[in-house]
């Protein structure tokens, strides 16, 4: 191929990215190459293919590297602008992620399909800016063919639980479940929002509906042996220490025990099935105190070793802490919890 060939670089470049998105990542690689060598690394759109490679294979800061820099070559493709933005928002890189999608909303040459496209992620960004309003005039904006859209209903969902509209969040996800039954985030979503609506039981069933399409997704697992029990029990209490008097003192006493996953008897007793700590005893309710008689590992759901980050930050304790933070929040209703990073 020829280096101003640009009709048979985007053919390649296309068909790069249709194996990323089918998962076929050795043949995207193979096309990498060959674009490499014939129309040069920092070409705009081989950039794009090398950034979509780098984060279907779990590289994303090497991934944001690449599309801002495809991004940077190649101003006015909104398919580039928003790749960009969306793999910027997936690194919660949430101010930059902003601005490639608003730009790319703002080229005139964008189709109707990456308009759409585009607004549901802004509004997915400024949810997580903490704007549900904006971000439910943004979602307005989109077509109506595309209001039954899972993804459109889940988001629309979560920015109605953040405005506070729980009974139309509830309506939208149980419609984002008529076409997406088994997908274990949706179910997730309904449970948090029947929760804060005071339908435990709800909250609840979607819960163990969780736990089962986790547990189907992950397999089985042996069960933890004494040694990993034994690390997981010394990491955890190395998390302990980093944990202000009052709170330790909430904890200091329970014993520590290490399994796969939550069963289903400890979901329906409260437990997240999503959370890496889990709190046995009784749950603080109204004016009743809690009690506290154990904590629970979930070992399924931690982090690799190899996950530690480049600053050698711990992975495992990282997520620990997290979910001990949650727990207390949870259990306790400990709403004074300010989290301090781990």
């Amino acid at each position: 191929m020829a280096k101003g060939n640009t009709a048979d670089l985007d053919e390649l470049v296309d068909r790069g990215l249709r194996a990323v998105e089918d998962d076929e990542l050795d043949t995207a690689e193979s096309i990498l190459d060959d674009l490499k060598g014939s129309a040069g690394e920092n070409q705009p759109r081989v950039l794009h293919l090398a950034g979509m490679l780098a984060w279907a294979q779990g590289d994303l800061e090497r991934a944001t590297g690449y599309l801002m820099q495809a991004s940077d070559g190649a101003p006015d493709r909104a398919d580039v602008q928003l790749d960009c933005a969306e793999c910027l928002f997936a690194g919660d890189e949430i101010d930059e992620a902003e601005a490639q999608a608003r730009a790319a909303l703002a080229l005139p040459g964008i189709t109707k399909a990456q308009m759409d496209d585009g607004r549901l992620l802004l509004a997915q960004i400024r949810l997580s800016g903490d704007d549900p309003d904006e971000a439910l005039e943004i979602l307005g904006e989109i077509d109506a063919s595309l209001h039954n859209h899972p993804a459109f209903l889940s988001t629309r969902g979560s920015a109605h639980m953040a405005a506070g509209k729980l009974d139309r969040a509830v309506e939208d996800l149980r419609a984002a479940l008529t076409h997406e039954p088994d997908d274990g985030d949706l179910h997730y979503q309904l449970a948090l929002v029947l929760g804060a609506a005071g339908d435990t039981d709800g909250a609840v069933a979607a819960m163990l509906r969780v736990r089962e399409l986790d547990a189907a997704e992950d397999g089985e697992t042996p069960e933890p042996t004494y040694a990993d029990a034994q690390e997981l029990r010394s990491r955890l209490e190395d998390v302990f220490e980093q944990l202000p008097d009052p709170l330790l003192r909430l904890v200091a006493h329970a014993p520590i025990t290490v399994q796969t996953r939550a069963t289903e008897e400890q979901v329906k007793a409260g437990v997240d099935p999503r959370n890496v700590v889990a709190f046995c005893g009784t749950r603080k309710k109204g004016d009743e105190e809690a009690e506290l008689t154990g904590i629970v590992i979930m070992r399924d759901l931690l982090p690799e070793a190899e996950d530690d980050d480049e600053e050698g930050d711990d992975a495992v304790e990282t997520e620990l802490f997290y979910g001990l933070m949650d727990e207390l929040q949870s259990f306790f209703q400990r709403d004074d919890v300010v989290m301090a990073e781990a």
